[in-house]
């Protein structure tokens, strides 16, 4: 668990406390992103949000606890941005390619695609982050996915393999390819592209 590994912040804080701790994790955040961990020293997060390294220490227990602090904040808002679907009244079929546009609007973002380069180089050093991150992320997504079928098939749409499974190759054909070739090179695919293979991997999952 990451909270055996790393200290947690005080469990109440002020109002200014806790504005302070937000605005440390904040512009933390930008630095990590940006520089990786190695390129973040505390002394340069303190410089920017003013205070003194007490603060970071007492909110997050030191430049570890920071980095997880990030991490799972991270974690947190792109999962929520990713789900943020409405489902309602559709079929299964159109009710996928809303889930997949939602996923690929997310993943390709600069933002995300910076997140997952700070996961891969660091989760060696802190596998916490990399459990967290493969919870919060494809476990998540892919439980979101599978709800989502296990609801069609129950009203009567025909899958070609059971939710859970479906659900894994769905998220699978979508991300896997666009996501990898974004991440290791200045990729990005056209909205064209990006309907062609949301529109073949529904046809895959679902049954007409």
């Amino acid at each position: 668990m990451l909270s055996e590994a790393f200290p947690k912040p005080p469990a109440r804080l002020t109002r200014r406390g806790e504005e302070k701790r937000a605005l440390i994790l904040k512009t933390a955040t930008g630095m990590f992103l940006e520089h990786g961990y190695d390129g973040v020293s505390l002394d340069e997060v303190v410089r920017t949000t003013g205070g003194s390294k007490t603060n970071v220490y007492n909110y997050f227990g030191g430049k570890d606890g920071l980095f997880v602090a990030v991490v799972e904040a991270l974690c947190d808002r792109f999962l929520e941005s990713s789900v943020r679907v409405d489902l309602s009244r559709i079929n299964a079929a159109v009710g996928l390619q809303k889930i997949a546009h939602s996923f690929l609007q997310t993943l390709l973002q600069e933002s995300h695609l910076a997140f997952l380069r700070l996961i891969i180089a660091e989760c060696r050093r802190f596998p916490q982050l990399g459990d967290a991150w493969y919870t919060r992320g494809p476990i998540a997504t892919c439980n979101y996915i599978a709800a989502f079928l296990a609801t069609q098939e129950a009203a009567g749409a025909k899958l070609r393999a059971t939710p859970d499974v479906a659900a894994q190759m769905f998220h699978s054909m979508v991300i896997g390819g666009v996501l990898h070739r974004a991440l290791a090179t200045a990729y990005c695919p056209s909205e064209s592209e990006l309907k062609a293979i949301v529109v073949s991997a529904t046809a895959l999952i679902v049954s007409e």
